[in-house]
C-alpha cells in the first residue's frame, strides 16, 4: 500500500510541474494554451484506477462469465480418429502401457530375384545363428597368363601340386674354387710344413 501511495504521490507532483511549465510557456506564444485537469480531478482518475485493480485482483473464478462460442462442423465423422471411448472433457491419464505402436509395413518392390542373392532356405525372420563350419570358402580360379616359358626357370619335373618334400641329403652342395691372387707368397707367413687340408 506504501508502493502505491508513493507512486501516487510522485505521479500528482510530476503533474502540477509539468502544468507550470506549459502555462509558464503558454504566456509568451501567441497560441491557445492546453486545458489541464485540476489536482482533484486527477487524484480522482488515479483512485478510480486503482479501485478496479483491487477489483480484479479480487475476483473469484465463479463471477467470471465463460462466452462459448458457437459449434464447428466439421465435413467429416471424427470418431474414426479417436480413440474408443474418447472423453473430450475427461482428464487426462496417461499409461504407457495401454499404447500400441502399429508398425505400417510398406511392401518394397524390387526388379529383381533376391533368391539368387540369398543362401538356401534363408529366412529373414529367424534368429541369426552363425557357425563357421557352415561356412563355404569358394575360392575363384584366375589363369594367369605369363609372356614366358615358366619351366626354363623351374626344377626338372617341378610340380607346383606336390606336398614339398624335403630332404636335406638330396641338397648338393657345388663349390666353386676360384684361384686368388693375393700378390705376394703366403708360404713367408705360415708355419713350416703347413697343410691347409689336414684337421
Amino acid at each position: 500500500m506504501k508502493k502505491i501511495n508513493l507512486t501516487l504521490g510522485a505521479g500528482i507532483v510530476s503533474f502540477l510541474l509539468l502544468s507550470f511549465n506549459v502555462k509558464n510557456n503558454c504566456a509568451h506564444t501567441d497560441n491557445p494554451c492546453p486545458t489541464f485537469l485540476t489536482p482533484t480531478e486527477t487524484y480522482s482518475l488515479f483512485e478510480d484506477a486503482l479501485l478496479q485493480d483491487e477489483a480484479i485482483r479480487n475476483l473469484s473464478l465463479d463471477e467470471i462469465n465463460v462466452i462459448e462460442e458457437e459449434d464447428i462442423v466439421l465435413d467429416f465423422d471424427t470418431t474414426k480418429y479417436l480413440p474408443i471411448g474418447f472423453n473430450p472433457y475427461a482428464k487426462p491419464k496417461l499409461n504407457l502401457n495401454d499404447l500400441v505402436l502399429v508398425e505400417m509395413e510398406e511392401d518394397i518392390v524390387l526388379d529383381f530375384d533376391t533368391t539368387k542373392y540369398l543362401p538356401i532356405g534363408f529366412n529373414p525372420h529367424a534368429k541369426p545363428q552363425l557357425d563357421l563350419n557352415d561356412i563355404v570358402l569358394v575360392e575363384m580360379e584366375e589363369d594367369i597368363v605369363l609372356d614366358f616359358d615358366t619351366t626354363k626357370y623351374l626344377p626338372i619335373g617341378f610340380n607346383p601340386h606336390a606336398k614339398p618334400k624335403l630332404n636335406l641329403k638330396d641338397i648338393k652342395v657345388e663349390e666353386l674354387e676360384e684361384e686368388i691372387d693375393l700378390g705376394f707368397d703366403v708360404l713367408h707367413y705360415l708355419p713350416v710344413g703347413f697343410d691347409p687340408y689336414t684337421k
